[in-house]
């Protein structure tokens, strides 16, 4: 399953909870099945009816994980949880006897105290629940950062973050609105940054490093580190047979591709039709 997969999977309560709660339900049985070999090595008597009552317990870990991996994905901090694992487990030794003892009082002839029954699970089940509770919370953290990672940024998202216009200054600081299809690239000037546009070059105050995350990736792509070149404009490249490129620019500028972000460089010329020499 690819973290794609994964993500469309988890993202679906309904699918989640069927899933946990088909697994549980086989643990349940294995726990009835343990029951039954146990009385037959003890020559003591076996009851299906109460060992499925207490096999329950296996049950309850489907909502509660549900709870627990919602719970994690809103949470950014190691200490909450540690609170979200605590509340679970607690959550789960308190509940089940309360389960217990209300369907043995609505479905049963005998009911079981809650006391009882509350002392049974932490003496036979404590430190299962300690160790499916803290694996589940390791395991959902690990998958919550991969999500995170390879989650691929909506269209939407992508268009709110990109800039289609610049304001600059000229040399008589009058603010001029230019649109970035315009600019041929961008080179690093410290403090600031060059912006060579088709008409002339201007002075910007920002980093490249800042401009990047703002820019359409798909068409612009970072070269150097200090240049930043518009594919568009690009109507040749050349390979220095070292790892690195000379492109030329439609104003016949020509720039040298770093080896460092070639690999980066070739991928988004993929779809374009230059001339490669």
């Amino acid at each position: 399953m690819t973290i794609q997969q994964l993500y469309y999977f988890v993202k679906d309560w309904r699918k989640l909870f069927f899933f946990l709660a088909c697994g549980l339900a086989v643990l349940m049985m294995v726990n009835i099945y343990l029951d039954y070999v146990f009385t037959r090595l003890q020559s003591s008597s076996f009851y299906f009816s109460e060992s499925l009552l207490f096999s329950s317990f296996w049950l309850l870990f489907a909502p509660l994980l549900c709870v627990q991996f919602y719970l994690i994905q809103k949470t950014k901090k190691l200490s909450s949880g540690f609170l979200i694992v605590s509340s679970a487990i607690v959550v789960h030794l308190i509940a089940y006897p309360f389960f217990i003892w209300l369907l043995s009082k609505t479905m049963y002839d005998h009911i079981f105290p809650y006391e009882q029954t509350f002392s049974f699970g932490i003496t036979a089940y404590l430190i299962k629940t300690v160790l499916i509770y803290s694996l589940s919370f390791i395991i959902f953290s690990i998958s919550k950062n991969k999500i995170q990672t390879y989650l691929p940024v909506s269209e939407e998202t992508t268009k709110q973050n990109t800039i289609t216009s610049m304001v600059v200054s000229d040399v008589n600081h009058k603010k001029i609105i230019i649109e970035v299809c315009d600019v041929l690239y961008f080179s690093a000037n410290p403090p600031y940054i060059n912006i060579h546009h088709r008409s002339k070059k201007y002075l910007h105050n920002d980093t490249l490093k800042s401009l990047e995350t703002q820019l359409n990736s798909d068409q612009f792509v970072r070269i150097h580190k200090s240049h930043m070149v518009n594919i568009h404009h690009i109507i040749s490249y050349q390979s220095r047979q070292n790892g690195d490129y000379d492109i030329t620019l439609s104003d016949d500028t020509v720039l040298r591709v770093s080896r460092n972000y070639a690999k980066d460089f070739r991928s988004k010329l993929e779809n374009l039709h230059l001339t490669s020499k």
